[in-house]
């Protein structure tokens, strides 16, 4: 067998962002070690509302009620959220 059964393609994340809306959050199911938040900030300086918009939440014990705030808060405001 070859390599292309056990490792993951390269994500575009450009392509992603051009086929998302407003109103369908985009969803990453990630591997352990995988961390695409640099990646989304690059596209939220390039196409976002700038990074005063941008909040950022690592979810851990406890976090759940920021979590629904940046959810709520980011649907009124405009804001990228990623958790």
């Amino acid at each position: 067998m070859s390599d292309i059964y056990v490792k993951s393609p390269p994500i575009d994340y450009e392509k992603i962002y051009k086929q998302s809306t407003e109103k369908t959050p985009i969803i990453f199911i990630l591997s352990p070690g995988a961390d695409p938040q640099n990646e989304v900030q690059r596209l939220v300086e390039s196409h976002g509302p700038g990074m005063g918009k941008f909040k950022f939440l690592a979810l851990g014990q406890g976090m759940g009620d920021q979590a629904k705030e940046f959810i709520e808060s980011g649907a009124i405001r405009g804001w990228w959220v990623m958790l």
